[in-house]
């Protein structure tokens, strides 16, 4: 299931020395063009499968080894960029540029779900299932890899130490990362979709418990957000107190994350009703946390000429961690609705209800990247504004 959003990443302070930008910036550029010819293969190499009755599952299975190739590739460059950054139109030609062959990836892997609707009428059962599950993985893959790349992005903007000068060229390149990613996210579930409507087969409630506890924890957390009234002289404290919290419940979501990513390798699960409205549950979670963290945002907007420079500075980098760290979370959620419908063996009983939760998931993180984007955009129009 397939994830609005870019989602915010990782989180550092805007600003930082600018000797060592100029080095920082070009092997990023030459990262993220490394990334893209890699991305272009995996598209290349999907638009020439053809499948077939007797060559079904092969195709896939390679798919999804390149597509696993690129997000440990996405993830390795991510992990070298650091503060001081300097970006330019090069670094966000760049991302554009990837975010538009993740969106072609997602396309190619919508044609073969179609290709494969026709063939499992004249393809044996057994050879059909792997390859359902194939294409199951597959979806994931990309998804995942989408991911990584939007969670990359956030982390590039937030070590940028040159926002203000870049401020338009990044706004346009928001816009277009998000309506590459929304219409990539489309295409994903329409795969899922095609996907579902061929098993006709045949109670997890394993991680029931966890879902429920999330759920109440962020419902919480949102309720104290909510309660947070900004101050210009004290909102620097008042944002790193809220940044900690949410930043400790998207470990818990990690790490749950974590251990069904690992039991996918070893393990089926018999999807429950229960378990698919505790995931659509946890996915509405996310919102109100989002909507909290944009009327941050316009409450500092409107508090910024009373309050000191660095009170706001602070303000504003804890704003950006947040819709990072809320953005990531919304990302790991829908990534461990798609481990769990991978390793499903009763997809069957329940894909009416498989299908009505990823469409309420999505639309649900299509509302929280609304409001992180919000939050994201008022933070740079303040860096703008006060030359942070």
């Amino acid at each position: 299931m397939k994830r609005l959003r870019r989602p915010f990443a990782a989180l550092m302070m805007v600003f930082g020395l600018s000797g060592l930008a100029g080095t920082v910036q070009a092997g990023l550029s030459t990262d993220l063009q490394a990334l893209n010819t890699q991305a272009t293969e995996l598209q290349t190499y999907l638009q020439g499968v053809t499948l077939s009755a007797d060559d079904l599952c092969a195709p896939l299975n390679r798919a999804n080894a390149l597509a696993g190739d690129i997000t440990r590739s996405i993830e390795t460059a991510e992990g070298s960029v650091a503060a001081p950054l300097q970006t330019d139109a090069d670094v966000y030609d760049g991302l554009d540029e990837l975010f538009a062959t993740s969106q072609g990836i997602a396309n190619q892997a919508l044609r073969l779900s179609v290709d494969l609707q026709i063939l499992s009428t004249t393809t044996a059962m057994v050879t059909t299932k792997d390859a359902i599950a194939a294409m199951l993985q597959l979806s994931s893959d990309i998804g995942a890899m989408a991911d990584r790349i939007g969670e990359m992005a956030d982390k590039i903007l937030v070590m940028s130490d040159n926002i203000g000068l870049m401020a338009d060229r990044i706004l346009v390149s928001q816009q277009l990362q998000s309506d590459n990613f929304s219409l990539t996210t489309d295409a994903l579930l329409q795969t899922q979709a095609n996907v579902l409507t061929l098993v006709s087969v045949v109670e997890d409630n394993t991680y029931n418990p966890s879902f429920a506890n999330l759920v109440t924890e962020g419902g919480l957390l949102a309720t104290q957000m909510e309660a947070v009234v900004l101050s210009p002289w004290t909102m620097d404290s008042q944002l790193q107190s809220v940044a900690a919290g949410v930043h400790g419940l998207l470990g818990e979501v990690q790490a749950l994350h974590d251990a069904i990513t690992s039991d996918t390798a070893d393990h089926t699960a018999y999807i429950s009703r229960d378990a698919l409205i505790q995931l659509d549950g946890l996915s509405l979670m996310v919102t109100p946390l989002a909507a909290a963290v944009e009327g941050y945002a316009i409450a500092i907007s409107g508090l910024q000429a009373m309050t000191w420079t660095p009170t706001l500075k602070d303000a504003v980098g804890s704003t950006l961690q947040l819709s990072g760290d809320i953005g990531t979370m919304a990302n790991s959620i829908l990534e461990m609705a798609d481990q769990i419908l991978v390793m499903a063996d009763n997809i069957g009983l329940q894909a009416d209800r498989i299908l009505l939760t990823q469409e309420a998931m999505n639309r649900n993180v299509a509302t929280t990247q609304a409001f992180t984007l919000d939050a994201q955009e008022m933070a740079i129009s303040l860096i703008v504004a006060r030359n942070l």
